[in-house]
């Protein structure tokens, strides 16, 4: 929980009520290996901040391809975006990649507290900015060519390529399984020449 109030505080030191209104109010979820942390269709309840961990959000196209649309892990904040904010059913699945724990705030909670303490709007406002910029840099980099994109991967999420499966990182750079592979091949062989 402590990890909670300090990824908050890092953006502005929480009122004493309202700290106390979110250690009272967060709920623990755990999650196993490939287990749905939400699924397509449901409206997701809940505010996370992932403490362990490693969870992705991904879409199903018409033929049945996985796109795998971003990663969050220890020391981020997760939500459904639109299905969170909106109260609508979820357009993407999230899973757990590796055994997770998520503290969650509830819609309802969430929503006491933007109308109950005002300095939690610098909270939100922070978060979604955070994201949002986040966002928009992943669909620059699927703009880009296939060797700039394993460069974006490398500079911006370096450690997943040793926690997440090729195929995960292929379908977020928006690349087939062999095409990724032969990305990484040269990414690697050109640094080991450095």
């Amino acid at each position: 929980m402590e990890n909670v109030l300090g990824l908050l505080d890092r953006i502005a030191v929480l009122e004493p009520e309202l700290r106390d209104f979110i250690y009272l109010n967060l709920k623990t979820f755990r999650f196993g290996k490939g287990d749905p942390v939400v699924k397509l269709g449901s409206v997701p309840r809940y505010l996370g901040f992932i403490e362990e961990g490693l969870i992705r959000g991904f879409r199903v196209d018409d033929k049945g391809h996985e796109f795998t649309s971003w990663f969050m892990k220890e020391g981020d904040i997760f939500a459904s975006v639109r299905a969170f904010f909106r109260q609508i059913p979820a357009t993407e699945t999230v899973e757990a990649l590796e055994p997770t724990i998520i503290r969650c705030l509830s819609f309802d909670n969430y929503k006491i507290a933007l109308e109950r303490w005002a300095s939690f709007q610098k909270h939100r406002a922070e978060i979604l900015e955070k994201y949002y910029l986040q966002s928009d840099e992943r669909e620059e980099m699927r703009q880009q060519a296939a060797y700039k994109r394993f460069c974006f991967l490398m500079e911006h999420y370096s450690d997943l390529v040793d926690r997440v499966q090729d195929q995960y990182l292929a379908s977020f750079l928006g690349l087939t399984p062999t095409y990724y592979s032969s990305v990484k091949g040269q990414y690697f062989d050109t640094n080991a020449r450095h």
